[in-house]
């Protein structure tokens, strides 16, 4: 908060807050929620980014955008969105040649996933979405062992290369997210010999859940504190009860606190049978 507190923009929509007494949820409960709907009209209010970030913009690694339009600064680090703790958990390991199939044109998505496989000393095709016939030659050529990207386009990808009669498809791993994933899909792709495994990413601020083999639910990335609110307002609502997602993240260079994403979950009692012991939330 007292990072934030260096950003005009944030200064204006905390007001007086003492940082130094943010030191429970409770206590952050009483901070207003910031909605992501509201983005648009700040950033093109007062341009580029609606006086939100405590550094010059020359001290960001990329700038890019996503529908809205929501623009967003990347910084400079390893697996700065934090992604590779998701793809360890969907059994991703050092060495797996990735085939990610994320956007890298304007939207953060393909970098954020190429960031966090790249943390895990993953070798990575930044091959992004679409032009399906290039991407068989590359799966043929460069054997990739997982995926990542959106589900439906993992099916497009495996029923060409079906249809092409092109053996055994070699990918065995998958990260999917950015669409739907109805457990029709999910039993085709498992009868492909894929375990697949989803993430719930946001573009303005990186990784907030992931699948983890136990599939009950999503755990709460260790790096974010997540809160389930009752929609309209800022008041958390009780474990299980289903509200709106509202993010805070412990990044001094690119501060969220509060952030209402617009997506609806809720936190499921207890802790993952994998082990993990943070919070999780219903897909």
């Amino acid at each position: 908060i007292a990072s934030a507190l260096k950003a005009p923009g944030w200064k204006k929509h905390l007001g007086a807050v003492d940082p130094r007494a943010i030191t429970s949820r409770e206590a952050l409960a009483k901070l207003p929620v910031f909605r992501k709907s509201d983005l648009p009209a700040l950033l093109k209010a007062d341009p580029p980014f609606g006086g939100l970030l405590p550094e010059p913009v020359a001290n960001y690694a990329r700038l890019s955008m996503s529908p809205g339009p929501v623009f967003q600064p990347e910084v400079d680090g390893t697996d700065s969105w934090r992604v590779a703790r998701g793809l360890f958990a969907a059994g991703i390991r050092k060495g797996d040649i990735v085939l990610n199939t994320f956007a890298y044109h304007l939207t953060p998505g393909g970098f954020m996933l190429d960031q966090g496989a790249r943390a895990l000393g993953c070798p990575v095709i930044a091959a992004g979405p679409g032009n399906t016939e290039q991407q068989l030659l590359v799966i043929e050529q460069l054997v990739p062992v997982a995926y990542t990207g959106t589900p439906d386009f993992l099916k497009i990808l495996h029923d060409a290369w079906v249809a092409a009669g092109k053996g055994e498809f070699p990918i065995r791993k998958a990260v999917v997210g950015g669409a739907a994933f109805p457990p029709s899909l999910q039993a085709e792709v498992r009868s492909w010999g894929i375990d697949a495994y989803q993430t719930y990413a946001v573009g303005d601020l990186g990784l907030v859940a992931y699948e983890t083999p136990a599939r009950e639910g999503m755990v709460v990335c260790e790096d974010v504190l997540l809160e389930i609110v009752k929609p309209g307002t800022g008041d958390p609502v009780a474990d299980c009860e289903v509200g709106e997602v509202v993010v805070t993240s412990f990044d001094l260079r690119r501060p969220w606190i509060r952030l209402a994403v617009g997506d609806l979950s809720a936190v499921l009692k207890g802790s993952s049978p994998c082990g993990r012991t943070n919070a999780r939330i219903k897909g």
